[in-house]
Order: C-alpha cells, then sequence, then structure tokens
C-alpha cells in the first residue's frame, strides 16, 4: 500500500464525517445531538486537511 492510497483514504474519511455531521446538525435524517453534529464536521475537516495537506507534499517532494 502506498503513502498516496493513505491520504486519499483520509480524504474520502474526512468527505462522510462532513456529509455526517451535517445530517446531524441538519437534523435531517440521523436526528439531532447537540455536540455530535459538531465533532463529526471537526473531525472531518481536520481529516480533510491531513489529506490535501499529505498528498501535496508528497507530490512536492521529487528526486534529490
Amino acid at each position: 500500500m502506498r503513502n498516496s492510497s493513505l491520504y486519499v483514504g483520509a480524504i474520502v474519511l474526512g468527505v462522510i464525517g462532513i456529509v455526517i455531521g451535517v445530517l446531524y446538525v441538519a437534523n435531517v435524517a440521523l436526528g439531532y445531538h447537540p455536540t455530535r453534529g459538531y465533532v463529526a464536521l471537526g473531525v472531518g475537516v481536520i481529516l480533510l486537511i491531513i489529506g490535501i495537506v499529505g498528498l501535496v507534499a508528497m507530490r512536492s517532494r521529487g528526486p534529490v
């Protein structure tokens, strides 16, 4: 398993976390919970940032 697949996995999990957080906050399908939605949004955003930064950092490293 390459390192880029780990970062892509982090991006996918981040997007899923953001979607779940929005569904919790909007009280659409999962019900309402005062903190669970915001925690899911925060974790999703953090994972998304980690995935994007990891891909960019990995891509910018060239052969030395």
